[in-house]
C-alpha cells in the first residue's frame, strides 16, 4: 500500500498580528484533524513585519517568495503545499501570485489556497488611521499598524485596484494556479464592539472585513460618457465594458468573527466552525470536485441568507432583547477619470430611482459611503440588497414581526455631478447612467464587490484658443469669454 502523500500546510497571518499566538489553536486542531484521516502534515507558521511603515504589500510578497523558497528547497519529501491565509494574508499571497507566479510565469508549488475573512477588497477600518486603529486593542493588539499595508487596505486604494483588475482580467492566464477558497464569517463579537467605531459591527461583515470585500466573486463595470455638445449640458453615460470573475468557492460561516477567543475565525476555543468547511477545502483534487465545493457553498450561503435565518438577538441584562437584522450586502467601488487618464477632482455620486431621480431611493439601502482619502474621484458604496430588491417580512421565532415586508424599487440609475464651477475653460459635465441603458441592479449580487470606472469626458471650452487677423487691433484677452462650444 503506498504511502500516503505529505502535505506541507503554511499559516500566513493577518495585518497587526505580533507574534505566533494569533494563529489560536486551528494549526493545532487542523493538525490533529488530518491525522486522524491518515495524512502526513507538516505545518509552518509564517511570521512577517506588518506594523512598519515603509513595508507594503508588495515587500512581503516579495519576502514571501524568498522564504517559501528557501523552505522547499530544504525538504527531503516532495507533496502538496496549502497555504491558510488570514485577513491581509489573503491579498497578500494574492500579490505573491500575481508578481511572482503569474507574471514572469513561474510554475506555482502551491496546490491550495485558503484564505479566511481576507481583505481582498479592503477593509472600512483601514481609513480610521494609525493611532485610532492601534486604540481598538482588542482588535490589533494595542500596536501601531503600519501606514504602508494600511494605504493597501483603504477602501478604492490604487494598489488594491491593480490587484483586483488584474484578477479580473478576461486575459488572465489560470493553468496552474492553485485551488482557491475564501472562507468568511458573518459574526459580531458584540463584547468587541467599540462605541466610538461603528464598522466594528457593520451588518454584513465579521466587524474588519466585509464579506463582499472578502469573496472574490466579483464583477468589474466600466462606463464612458458621450462627447457633449455644449459646456454646460449633460451628457449620457454608456456601457463600454462588463465582465464577471471566475467563479472561486465561497463559504460564509455563520455566527463566526473576525478574531477573538470566543468567536474568531483562527482564534475562537471551538475550532469547528472553521475547521470543516476548511477540510473540505483541501480535500478537493480535480476541477469537477472544485465545481462540486463551489456549488454546495453557494447553496449553505443561500440557506444561510434566507430571510427566516437574517435574525440575531442579543440578551441584555434587566433590558428588552436587542435585535439584529443581517440582510445580504454589496458593495460598489466607484473610481471616475477621464479620457486623459486625470481625476476629475470631487464629484458627487448618486445612485438614482425611479426616473432617475436619487430622491426615490428605497428607505435603508446605504449602509454606507466611504470615499478614498488617498484618491479624490473614488467612492466605496455598502448596499443593502434586500432594500433595493426588496424582501419579504422578517419574523420572530413567536410569530412577532420584526420588520415589514420590503418592497424595494428600481429600476436604479446613477448621477455624476461634477464640481468645480461651470465657467471653467476646462471641465467636466454632468453624467448620467439611465436605468434603460443599464439598471445597476443587474450587476449588484449578494456578498459581492462591484468595480465601477467612470470615463468622463473632458471639456475645453472654444474660448481657450482663438486667432486673429495681425493688422487687427491690439486684443487684451484676459478677460474674454470662454463661450458654450466645446473642442
Amino acid at each position: 500500500m503506498a504511502s500516503p502523500e505529505p502535505l506541507l500546510i503554511v499559516f500566513v497571518h493577518g495585518w497587526g498580528a505580533t507574534g505566533t499566538a494569533a494563529y489560536g489553536g486551528l494549526p493545532a486542531a487542523l493538525a490533529g484533524a488530518l491525522g486522524e484521516r491518515g495524512e502526513v502534515v507538516h505545518i509552518e507558521l509564517g511570521r512577517y513585519v506588518s506594523f512598519r511603515d515603509e513595508v507594503t504589500l508588495p515587500d512581503l510578497a516579495r519576502a514571501f517568495d524568498a522564504a517559501l523558497a528557501e523552505l522547499l528547497a530544504g525538504r527531503r519529501h516532495r507533496g502538496r503545499v496549502a497555504c491558510i491565509a488570514h485577513s491581509t494574508g489573503g491579498p497578500l499571497l494574492r500579490e505573491w501570485l500575481h508578481r511572482h507566479v503569474e507574471e514572469p510565469r513561474r510554475p506555482c508549488p502551491v496546490s491550495h489556497l485558503v484564505m479566511l475573512a481576507p481583505a481582498n477588497f479592503g477593509s472600512a477600518l483601514a481609513q480610521l488611521g494609525k493611532s485610532r486603529l492601534a486604540a481598538l486593542a482588542a482588535w490589533f493588539g494595542g500596536i501601531e499598524p503600519g501606514q504602508g499595508v494600511l494605504d493597501w487596505l483603504e477602501l478604492g486604494s490604487d494598489a488594491g485596484y491593480r490587484l483586483a483588475h488584474a484578477w479580473l482580467s478576461p486575459e488572465r492566464p489560470r493553468r496552474g494556479w492553485p485551488w482557491l477558497f475564501v472562507l468568511s464569517g458573518d459574526g459580531i463579537d458584540r463584547r468587541l464592539y467599540d462605541h466610538v467605531n461603528a464598522y466594528t459591527g457593520e451588518t454584513g461583515s465579521d466587524g474588519v472585513v466585509r464579506l463582499a470585500s472578502a469573496n472574490l466573486n466579483a464583477s468589474y463595470l466600466r462606463l464612458r460618457q458621450d462627447a457633449p455638445r455644449r459646456a454646460d449640458a449633460p451628457a449620457a453615460l454608456r456601457v463600454a465594458e462588463l465582465r464577471r470573475a471566475r467563479p472561486t468557492a465561497f463559504r460564509i460561516l455563520p455566527g463566526v468573527a473576525h478574531t477573538g477567543p470566543r468567536m474568531g475565525i483562527m482564534t475562537a476555543r471551538d475550532p469547528r466552525p472553521t475547521l470543516e468547511p476548511l477540510l473540505r477545502c483541501l480535500a478537493v483534487r480535480d476541477p469537477r470536485g472544485y465545481r462540486a465545493l463551489t456549488a454546495a457553498f453557494a447553496h449553505e450561503n443561500a440557506v444561510h441568507q434566507d430571510v427566516a435565518n437574517r435574525v440575531e438577538v442579543q440578551r441584555v441584562p434587566l433590558l428588552p432583547d436587542r435585535v439584529f437584522i443581517h440582510d445580504p450586502h454589496a458593495m460598489l467601488v466607484v473610481r471616475i477619470f477621464d479620457q486623459s487618464g486625470a481625476r476629475p477632482g470631487d464629484a458627487d455620486v448618486l445612485l438614482t430611482g425611479p426616473g432617475g431621480d436619487p430622491d426615490r431611493l428605497p428607505r435603508g439601502f446605504l449602509t454606507d459611503r466611504q470615499g478614498n482619502s488617498r484618491h479624490p474621484g473614488v467612492v466605496t458604496f455598502h448596499l443593502n440588497l434586500a432594500s433595493l430588491a426588496g424582501s419579504p417580512a422578517v419574523v420572530a421565532a413567536d410569530g412577532r414581526v420584526l420588520r415589514p415586508a420590503l418592497p424595494g424599487g428600481g429600476p436604479y440609475g446613477l448621477l455624476v455631478r461634477p464640481r468645480g464651477g461651470a465657467r471653467r475653460v476646462v471641465g467636466h459635465v454632468q453624467g448620467r447612467l439611465d436605468a434603460t441603458e443599464l439598471d445597476l441592479l443587474d450587476v449588484l449580487h449578494p456578498n459581492e464587490t462591484t468595480i465601477l470606472d467612470i470615463v468622463m469626458h473632458r471639456t475645453v471650452r472654444r474660448g481657450a484658443f482663438r486667432l486673429g487677423p495681425a493688422d487687427g487691433p491690439t486684443v487684451d484677452f484676459r478677460r474674454e469669454p470662454m463661450g458654450d462650444g466645446v473642442v
